[in-house]
């Protein structure tokens, strides 16, 4: 004669009920996965485009930063280069360092090189420029103003309200 064993699922579950989810269970679980990734990914999004406009804000300035120490160190005059058409900024001739684009830089008062066209801050082995003030503005919503001071050369950086 056989013997027959049964077999029972652990938590005193009957034979005939099996451990795990059910379709359905695994379906609400998914939407609400969905649910939570469409809500953080766009605040995610934003947050790194935000770190890289500032990345890109501190590079701007410490640029203008080491222009001006180039300028005394060297007892030369130092030209910070602005190139819109190209889109790119430095105190090398030519210019390499990239705008992003969704910048737009403004200025007032700038030199304008005759031959090659770049938008210049000049400055001077004694640390003065000239030149002015400098806008900044991410995606047309965020502004920043670059005030270089003229007799001293430092830079002070503030946001511009809306």
């Amino acid at each position: 004669m056989r013997t027959r064993f049964r077999t029972y699922c652990m938590h005193g579950a009957s034979p005939g009920n099996r451990a795990g989810f059910t379709f359905l269970e695994l379906m609400v679980v998914m939407v609400i996965i969905g649910i939570t990734v469409a809500l953080v990914l766009p605040r995610v999004g934003a947050g790194w485009r935000r770190m890289e406009d500032r990345e890109f804000l501190q590079e701007f300035v410490d640029t203008l930063k080491r222009s001006r120490l180039r300028a005394m160190n060297a007892g030369t005059i130092v030209f910070f280069r602005i190139n819109g058409a190209e889109r790119v900024y430095d105190f090398e001739d030519p210019p390499r360092r990239p705008i992003p684009p969704n910048v737009d830089i403004f200025a007032d008062r700038l030199e304008r090189d005759p031959q090659t066209g770049d938008y210049c801050l000049l400055f001077f082995p004694d640390g003065s420029l000239s030149g002015g003030d400098i806008e900044i503005v991410f995606d047309k919503v965020r502004s920043f103003r670059l005030y270089v001071h003229p007799l001293f050369g430092t830079v002070h950086l503030s946001r511009v309200s809306s």
